[in-house]
């Protein structure tokens, strides 16, 4: 018995050994953190490398906060910030809570379960969502998925190991971030901010504020080919615009205002799509939102906000800077939200920091 107890330890030693140290990383760093049902606190950096646990963090701080204003969208959305509005601490970023119009439903059913209901939403609607060829609506939407810790270690050692080898982890200076949580937060200084849940993009914007120039060469490229969030399509899905119908009803029901907004592409990029002719389901948007009695605000391209296109983070995103012009945009069409605004802020637009920063930040 000795013998075989003997073995198998001889057996698993070096398995226990190969996922020792990606262990210890993970750990310290927050990675194997189940965020749906455990909150990270405010005043932290949240940036995760090898879980993508937005959906669930961002529902459970929902509900926990109960905010009276919050943001709907996809990342498109995580640039609007606290104290574009008077009162900052009723404001919640909920920026990737959703990733497509199909999840409006289910984060309803979650919404009812809790009794949460927002004073205002506002919704950022990305245009591919009312694309068939990129959504055809019959994936499950789905909220409240546990991950196993075991699970994350067995599928990320590998990876641990790669970003080890590349220098993309530096294990001395994981326990000195003490406000980061996750690695991507701690080695690239890119995250939430916990206060609102906005995004924050810091190599990009460290490097931007050393003269590099942004680059949209990976979203031209997705032109190109037509691919991840760039495919091509000629009709708009009308189911896709009977989900948001009803999402709108619903509102109206509660007595939730609501203002809808499809976000910014740099001119360059939109001006490209439109050009190639193989996005004329984008040219249908606005059509179809009216035919339907909906009132969604375009604003495609950062031009139609007298946006240049360095206020852009890639080809995909739009600065705080743009979405500080936004909110001004919407405010001036929309009376009634124009309340919730503070209007002081704008006055940062006559001088940002630079064309991604209304103001410098250090994390």
């Amino acid at each position: 018995m000795k013998k075989f107890i003997y073995k198998v330890l001889v057996y698993l030693l070096p398995v226990l050994l190969f996922f020792a140290l990606p262990y210890i990383i993970l750990e310290v760093s927050g990675e194997l953190k189940d965020l749906s049902n455990v909150r990270v606190g405010q005043g932290r950096l949240l940036g995760l490398a090898y879980s993508d646990q937005s959906k669930d963090y961002k529902l459970n701080e929902i509900l926990a906060r109960k905010p009276e204003v919050l943001a709907l969208g996809t990342s498109r959305v995580l640039q609007i910030r606290s104290f574009f509005f008077k009162k900052p601490d009723t404001f919640f970023n909920g920026g990737r809570v959703i990733s497509r119009v199909g999840d409006l439903p289910c984060l309803i059913e979650e919404w009812d379960k809790s009794n949460y209901r927002p004073r205002v939403i506002i919704l950022g609607l990305d245009q591919y969502f009312f694309n068939r060829n990129w959504d055809n609506l019959k994936e499950r939407c789905e909220y409240n998925v546990k991950m196993s810790g075991l699970n994350m270690l067995s599928k990320s050692s590998l990876d641990v190991y790669s970003d080890l080898m590349d220098g993309k982890i530096q294990v001395k200076n994981i326990a000195q971030y003490e406000g980061r949580h996750g690695l991507t937060a701690m080695m690239t200084n890119s995250g939430y901010r916990t206060d609102d849940g906005s995004y924050y993009y810091g190599k990009i914007i460290r490097d931007f504020r050393k003269g590099t120039k942004i680059s949209f060469e990976d979203m031209e490229k997705r032109i190109e080919r037509g691919k991840s969030r760039f495919e091509w399509g000629d009709e708009v899905n009308e189911d896709a615009i009977r989900i948001l119908k009803s999402f709108v009803d619903y509102c109206a029901d509660h007595k939730i205002e609501l203002t809808m907004f499809l976000p910014p592409y740099p001119a360059s990029i939109y001006n490209r799509m439109v050009d190639s002719g193989k996005y004329g389901y984008i040219l249908k948007l606005d059509s179809a939102f009216s035919a339907n009695s909906l009132r969604v605000h375009n604003f495609s391209s950062l031009d139609s906000l007298g946006s240049k296109d360095d206020e852009a983070i890639d080809g995909l995103h739009g600065s705080e800077v743009a979405y500080l012009r936004l909110i001004q945009e919407l405010g001036k069409r929309e009376p009634w939200l124009d309340k919730y605004i503070d209007q002081e802020q704008f006055k940062l637009l006559n001088a940002p920091a630079n064309a991604l920063e209304l103001r410098e930040e250090k994390y």
